[in-house]
């Protein structure tokens, strides 16, 4: 999650012990993150760690997770005081596909590991709009179950073919009803735009189609082309075209101006809600609060109580990972110790792409010193560009701002 350097990360890999000393940093709120690599399909510009296979190791994967879960959540009790879970996020890959059974296990043995109660925990599941059916749906609420987030992607038949979806247009509106009848008040639709061969038309069209779905969250984002995908290689080849850079933004525009008449917020750059639907499992990796990720190439971020930070992920390939799970407590595939000159980095960079920005007061409060020390030049002129507004309370990006949002950053980090 950084754009520019690794400064002062290990070349080593760290051990688990390492991993999970010291005290961790004061934080009132923790989110789980569970990554299930699983998919019918590998669509051509994914470049997540994915595993496309016809039988599906459900109980050996739902165990690999557990053992996990259970070795590496004590890392996030040590310290004063232990922060409170308040999401658990299923991602993938497509964790629709797991058993909902299986399923069920991970989010009793979250809920057992950090004593988490109640209703208000979030519980997400990415689905696919083609693999949701009523069944399907109730099972997931009997569950726990209270959010999902469905893959619609495009709602053009011909769009979702370039894509290689595995679905078609009509299958959006069919989930969005399989969970509405099973009890979901709590529905995100993912959105890609700049795709080839889309027009602003079809943007416009695709964007009006969720509307009439009436979803609580909508997250739209830029298809970004990834060189060690067949997309990439296709890229490369030059035989896929996709809109030009002025395009997706003018793409950007619409969707962030048409969303904000029906009553959704932009409060990140690709992440719109209804008021009271922002992602809370989202919102923590903007704010710095600490998670932890497990399943295959999934990512921790340990905030330690020194100011230094530990961020590790998993093997990325199922079969490795189920091996190394299988050993109790598995070593991380990749890991760096951050400091807090490379934490602070973060901060601004990760605040600026909120629509609530940077709050002042509580970034001294984090790092001894306010975010404009070493900035003041360059916060002035992305000021006088109209991308940010300076107040005593805070930096916010202004909606221009929020479409240079990677520009900000690389001007910001010192």
């Amino acid at each position: 999650m950084t754009t520019a350097s690794a400064t002062a990360s290990l070349a080593r890999r760290a051990s688990p012990a390492e991993l999970g000393a010291g005290a961790l940093a004061a934080a009132a709120e923790l989110g789980l993150y569970v990554h299930f690599p699983f998919c019918s399909v590998h669509c051509p510009y994914c470049d997540f760690a994915v595993d496309a296979r016809a039988e599906i190791p459900h109980d050996r994967y739902a165990d690999a997770v557990v053992a996990e879960l259970a070795a590496r959540a004590p890392w996030f009790h040590a310290g004063p005081s232990a922060p409170r879970l308040v999401s658990i996020y299923f991602g993938g890959g497509t964790p629709g596909l797991w058993r909902p059974d299986a399923l069920a296990r991970v989010i009793e043995a979250g809920r057992q590991a950090f004593a988490a109660a109640g209703t208000s925990l979030e519980i997400t599941v990415e689905a696919n709009p083609g693999e949701v059916d009523d069944a399907r749906a109730r099972a997931w609420r009997a569950v726990g179950v209270n959010r999902l987030s469905l893959g619609v992607q495009a709602l053009d038949d011909r769009l979702l073919a370039a894509l290689g979806r595995n679905h078609g247009g009509a299958a959006g509106a069919a989930a969005v009803r399989a969970a509405r009848a099973a009890g979901f008040d709590n529905l995100s639709v993912d959105l890609m735009f700049a795709l080839p061969g889309q027009s602003l038309d079809d943007w416009r069209r695709a964007i009006d189609g969720v509307l009439a779905l009436e979803p609580e969250h909508v997250s739209a984002y830029a298809l970004t082309i990834e060189r060690g995908t067949p997309f990439g290689a296709r890229a490369r080849k030059g035989e896929l075209v996709v809109p030009d850079d002025e395009a997706a933004a003018t793409m950007q525009e619409l969707v962030r101006d048409t969303l904000a008449a029906a009553g959704f917020t932009q409060y990140e750059v690709s992440s719109y809600a209804r008021p009271g639907r922002r992602a809370v499992h989202n919102s923590l990796y903007w704010s710095g609060a600490p998670y932890l990720g497990v399943g295959a190439s999934a990512a921790s971020f340990r905030p330690l109580a020194d100011g230094t930070a530990w961020r590790f992920s998993n093997p990325r390939a199922t079969d490795t990972y189920l091996k190394a799970a299988a050993a109790g407590n598995p070593p991380a595939a990749h890991t760096e110790r951050r400091q807090a000159a490379d934490l602070e980095n973060e901060a601004v960079w990760l605040a600026l792409r909120t629509a609530d920005g940077l709050d002042r007061a509580r970034h001294v409060q984090r790092f001894g010193a306010g975010a404009e020390v070493g900035r003041e030049a360059e916060l002035a002129n992305c000021a006088a560009r109209g991308w940010l507004v300076v107040t005593p309370e805070a930096i916010r990006p202004t909606p221009a701002g929020l479409l240079f949002a990677d520009e900000l950053a690389a001007r910001l980090w010192r």
